[in-house]
């Protein structure tokens, strides 16, 4: 797991359970989106499966790289949490089986096929997870299932996984040490929103937290595959990013530069109390252009997701402008005058809690067109008051 960054906490914890000797059976690698959660975890599963792990000379048990399951995983796992759907992350190893909404898709059943791939079926849970978990491996050794978005599991699906994680294959405590040969059932739940998951659930795994990465890990990558960006993109980007490689990599692969030079000019324009007619369509035609892309470049995608997807990144880009302005004007501001301050960031205030209101309402399935004509509206009505500029 050397090659994970910006995440020594979570990785000390990891290799503590694995020097140990003994690694409970259901994991939750919870934090923000796009921050090496599965990445991780599809490492922490190549270690878990390895017929014969080792140890270096720091102590740390790792795989050997050599076993019948090593040779079936790369020992870099290519996919990072960017939102791609990660099927074919187990790289064909018949014991590592991935479990996400994109399953639906193959489902059996039509009604689950065609469904907006918004959650992740009761049916699709059975069948990739609960039912393969009591049958034996197909290499005669452990078995790993990684849960990704495990926060889509509605609490009928929760339910149905608790007996499972109550009820273990094997075990609850799987031996894994150097030498060991032993294997076991593992379940890692991989979530952005760990708060979705009902507490029983919670109360039955180890959890294991990661954090935004460090701004220099993020300026390493842009160095390395974003050299043509000017320093202002570049610091925008990072800002932005707010510690998500996952992020960062979803504004350099559908240039959300561009986003960020339209739309933010226009909440400028507001500001300065110019009025912007145009602002929800363009937010509207950004995000639907971003979500045609993602199906087009992602099979079995949901448009619906991706709109999803999509409306949460342009949200997320005037909610990150409304703080910066938030922490500049708070900085100029007469203490001594708490009356005037807060009517100076009153605005901005107001623009969050609009954001709040447009993503309770695209939750609802509100028609993406209407929600974004009505966030332009009150985002215009907030930067109507007066003083937002000193």
């Amino acid at each position: 797991m050397d090659h994970i960054q910006g995440q020594p906490h979570a990785l000390d914890q990891l290799a503590a359970q694995l020097a140990s000797g003994r690694v409970h059976h259901a994991q939750i690698f919870h934090g923000p989106p796009g921050v090496g959660k599965f990445t991780t975890a599809l490492a922490f599963a190549r270690v878990l499966l390895c017929h014969t792990p080792e140890q270096s000379l720091a102590g740390q048990v790792m795989a050997c790289g050599g076993c019948p399951s090593c040779r079936l995983l790369p020992s870099t796992p290519g996919n990072d949490e960017d939102g791609a759907p990660a099927t074919d992350a187990s790289g064909g190893h018949p014991d590592l089986h991935i479990v996400n909404k994109e399953l639906a898709r193959y489902s059996d059943d039509r009604q689950i096929r065609d469904r907006k791939l918004t959650s992740i079926p009761v049916d699709v849970l059975r069948t990739a997870l609960i039912e393969p978990a009591y049958r034996g491996a197909q290499l005669n050794h452990g078995k790993v299932f990684v849960v990704d978005e495990a926060e889509l599991l509605n609490p009928a699906g929760q339910n149905a996984l608790l007996k499972t994680l109550e009820e273990p294959p094997t075990h609850e405590i799987a031996a894994v040490a150097p030498g060991s040969g032993a294997g076991g059932t593992f379940i890692i739940l991989v979530t952005a929103h760990e708060d979705r998951l009902l507490p029983t659930i919670r109360s039955r795994c180890q959890r294991t937290a990661f954090v935004p990465l460090p701004d220099e890990v993020l300026d390493r990558f842009l160095q390395e595959y974003a050299a043509q960006l000017e320093p202002v993109e570049r610091s925008w980007l990072v800002g932005f990013a707010q510690g998500s490689l996952g992020r960062a990599r979803l504004v350099l692969d559908y240039g959300l530069t561009e986003w960020a030079r339209v739309v933010l000019a226009q909440l400028e324009q507001l500001a300065r109390g110019r009025a912007v007619p145009t602002l929800g369509a363009d937010m509207a035609e950004r995000i639907n252009g971003f979500a045609e892309a993602w199906v087009k470049n992602h099979d079995n995608a949901s448009k619906e997701a991706a709109n999803k997807q999509a409306a949460g990144l342009m949200f997320s880009l005037v909610a990150v402008h409304a703080r910066q302005e938030i922490d500049r004007l708070a900085a100029t501001c007469d203490p001594a005058g708490p009356d005037a301050a807060e009517a100076t960031l009153t605005p901005w205030l107001d623009v969050i809690a609009a954001l709040g209101v447009a993503e309770s309402r695209l939750g609802s399935n509100v028609n993406l067109g209407l929600v974004c004509d009505g966030l332009a509206s009150q985002i215009a009505l907030a930067l109507r008051r007066p003083a937002v500029r000193p």
